[in-house]
């Protein structure tokens, strides 16, 4: 039986992924503040042992797949979304490689976003004040920057996902990325009642005509986790119903000059 790590396991993306893994017969190990089989606070330096701790001794130090679904939205602090979006996760995934590379044809799959590439003004040293690795310099950075923490670090996510895969792969682990649309879940759907959001988000392209849902991301995790994919390696999968096509057609790919 393979053996999975979700964290963010408790509701919205995290909880379709874990629901998504049980259906195909792969035990999981969820991790979130609630209702969890580890129950850690990722946006802290002790919470973040814990679960690496609570992780490895479920599993015996053996994982075949793990995703970190674990985040705010970009409503809540910079503060906030620093610490857990990015830090947080990237703590998980450093904290349990060794698991994964004990395990068998092991899949690693980040959430990146829609908003890396539908942003206006994010650019790429936002990204790069995280991939820097500095917690508290990126705290700092993004109280000023607001609300530009969240896709700054899904960006970074995404750059993270095409650098490591190469060397991950060495270790026998598949290193991809979702990058999801606008996303019917608990986290997305107050951001209707938020004045200027509301109309923020009705005004994105989406030619597919509607808002994605949690089950639909999560198919496309357990495709990313499955030997189905077994060649597709440091991909960032946009699932968004088409909104990154409109808005940069060419973007993807961008052939060398």
């Amino acid at each position: 039986m393979r053996v999975a790590c979700v964290t963010g396991s408790a509701s919205g993306i995290g909880a379709a992924v874990k629901a998504s893994f049980e259906s195909s017969g792969c035990r999981v190990i969820g991790v979130d503040l609630h209702d969890a089989d580890v129950v850690a606070d990722l946006a802290t330096p002790d919470g973040r042992r814990a679960a690496i701790d609570g992780v490895m001794q479920a599993s015996g130090g053996v994982l075949d797949a793990l995703v970190p679904c674990a985040g705010v939205g970009g409503s809540s602090s910079g503060e906030a979304i620093v610490r857990l979006n990015y830090f947080g996760t990237m703590a998980i995934v450093d904290g349990l490689r060794g698991a994964l590379a004990a395990g068998t044809a092991s899949t690693l799959v980040m959430i990146s976003s829609n908003s890396t590439t539908m942003t206006p003004g994010l650019s790429v040293a936002d990204a790069d004040v995280y991939l820097a690795g500095d917690e508290e310099a990126a705290v700092a950075h993004f109280a000023r920057a607001g609300w530009m923490a969240y896709p700054a670090g899904k960006l970074a996510i995404a750059y993270w996902v095409r650098t490591a895969a190469p060397l991950w792969i060495a270790d026998g682990i598949r290193v991809n990325a979702v990058a999801p649309g606008v996303t019917d879940t608990n986290m997305t759907r107050p951001l209707l009642d938020v004045k200027g959001v509301g109309e923020a988000l009705a005004a994105i392209p989406i030619p597919i005509g509607r808002w994605g849902t949690a089950d639909e991301i999560a198919s496309v995790v357990a495709f990313l986790s499955s030997p189905a994919s077994s060649f597709i390696v440091g991909q960032v999968v946009f699932a968004d119903g088409g909104t990154d096509a409109v808005v940069q057609p060419r973007g993807h790919p961008v052939p060398l000059i």
